[in-house]
C-alpha cells in the first residue's frame, strides 16, 4: 500500500512540472523509490497513464496547451526584441504573464522553447501554402498573383525585421547537435509537405513536369531566405513592389508548364 501511495504522489508531482506527454513510467519509478514494473502494473499501458496525468492535471488547473501557446507567442516577441543569444526564460515568463516555473514545464531550455516555434511555424506554413499556390495557379494571370505573394511575404519580414534574423543567429549560436538534427528533421517533414503539393499540381499540368517537386520546394524556399539575406544587407537596394514583379516575371517563367505561353502585363 505503501508504493501504491509513492506512485500516486508521484504522478501528482510529475504532472504539476511537466506536460503529460514527457512524463513516463521511468520518471515515475524514479520519483517513487520503485521499480518501472510496479508502476506500469499499477497504472497500466501508456495510454491509461497518459489519461490519468491529464485527468490530473485538469484537476490541478492546468491547461496545457493554451499555456504553451501563450508561451510560444511570448517567445516570438521576446526573440525578436532581444535577439536569440539576449532572450531569457525569465523575460518569457514575464511577457506570457506566467511564472519561470511554468516555462520549464513545458520547455527544457531556451533552445527547446526557439525550436518550438520554428517547428510551429513551419506546421502554419505547411497549410497555407497549399492554399495559396492553388490561389495563384489557378489565377488568370499567374505571375500577377505570385507577384502580389512575393510583395506580401516581403511586406511581412520588412514590418518585424529583427524575425528574419533569428533564426540564422539560432544556426550560429547553437551548439548542440540534438537541437541542430530537429530542426534538421522539422524542416525535412516540411518540405516533404510542400513537395507533395508541387507534385499534385504538376499532376494536373498546373507547374511544369520535368523538375523534381522536392527541388522545387527546396528552390522556392531557398530563393526567399536569399531574399531576406539581400534586404537585411542593402534594404536600399530592394524597393518591394518593383523587385517582387521582376522575380515573379523570372519565377513563373521558370515553373509555368512546358509549352503555355507565359505572358507579363508589366509591373503591377
Amino acid at each position: 500500500m505503501g508504493s501504491e501511495n509513492e506512485i500516486f504522489r508521484a504522478v501528482r508531482e510529475l504532472a504539476a512540472e511537466r506536460p503529460a506527454d514527457r512524463i513516463g513510467y521511468a520518471d515515475i519509478a524514479r520519483r517513487a523509490g520503485v521499480h518501472w514494473t510496479t508502476v506500469r502494473r499499477r497504472l497500466g499501458d501508456k495510454r491509461e497513464l497518459k489519461r490519468l496525468l491529464l485527468q490530473t492535471q485538469e484537476e490541478l488547473g492546468i491547461s496545457g496547451e493554451d499555456g504553451r501557446t501563450r508561451l510560444l507567442d511570448a517567445g516570438i516577441r521576446v526573440f525578436a526584441r532581444h535577439g536569440y543569444a539576449g532572450a531569457t526564460m525569465d523575460q518569457v515568463a514575464a511577457e506570457a504573464g506566467q511564472t519561470k516555473g511554468a516555462v520549464y514545464w513545458h520547455f527544457a531550455n531556451k533552445a527547446e522553447l526557439y525550436l518550438a516555434i520554428c517547428r510551429r511555424n513551419l506546421e502554419q506554413q505547411a497549410r497555407v501554402v497549399p492554399q495559396q499556390a492553388e490561389t495563384i495557379v489557378g489565377a488568370g494571370r499567374p505571375e500577377k498573383a505570385l507577384a502580389e505573394w512575393l510583395s506580401e511575404q516581403l511586406r511581412h519580414c520588412m514590418a518585424v525585421p529583427e524575425r528574419p534574423l533569428l533564426f540564422f543567429e539560432f544556426l550560429v549560436s547553437s551548439r548542440d547537435p540534438d537541437a541542430r538534427e530537429s530542426l534538421r528533421q522539422a524542416f525535412a517533414t516540411f518540405y516533404g509537405a510542400v513537395a507533395g503539393m508541387f507534385a499534385g499540381l504538376q499532376e494536373r499540368g498546373a507547374l511544369r513536369a520535368d523538375v523534381d517537386p522536392r527541388s522545387l520546394a527546396v528552390f522556392i524556399q531557398t530563393v526567399l531566405n536569399g531574399l531576406l539575406v539581400s534586404w537585411m544587407l542593402a534594404p536600399a537596394e530592394l524597393e518591394a513592389e518593383r523587385f517582387a514583379s521582376d522575380a515573379a516575371r523570372l519565377l513563373w517563367n521558370g515553373l509555368a508548364p512546358i509549352g503555355k505561353p507565359v505572358e507579363f502585363r508589366g509591373r503591377t
